[in-house]
């Protein structure tokens, strides 16, 4: 990621899986799996994603690069978690994946809180059960 973006952070972000930070994004196997949604009329399902890192202001997802993702998606976590997002930022990783910077434009702060606070949690969970 450049430095030029990272300086227009406005929230930390939480990596998913630590242990990525040591290996190249193109072999990295941890992160959240989520859905990317379009909506028109009603939600079409674009592909799933896995997303990379989290903040209050938005995600880092590696997406197939064979999709075509519009500005646009609503990110699903899970049946009662979805957030929609404009992205920032794309980037080719490989053949196969695409790196997205997506920013937040769900203005719901607490529901934004509420979803960062339960990924962060599941990640530290996961990383303590890797550790016993």
């Amino acid at each position: 990621m450049s430095s030029e973006f990272e300086t227009k952070r406005n929230y930390k972000r939480w990596n998913l899986n630590p242990k990525d930070n040591f290996e190249p994004e193109a072999v990295q196997r941890g992160g959240v799996s989520v859905e990317l949604l379009r909506n028109f009329f009603f939600d079409i399902s674009i592909c799933h994603a896995v997303a990379k890192d989290i903040s209050l202001g938005g995600v880092g997802l590696l997406v197939p690069n064979e999709k075509t993702i519009p500005d646009t998606v609503t990110v699903v976590f899970d049946e009662h978690s979805r957030l929609v997002g404009k992205v920032m930022y794309r980037r080719k990783v490989n053949e196969k994946l695409a790196f997205l910077g997506v920013e937040w434009t769900t203005k719901n702060d607490k529901k934004r809180s509420t979803i960062v606070t339960r990924l962060q949690q599941q990640a530290q969970y996961k990383k303590e059960q890797r550790l016993k």
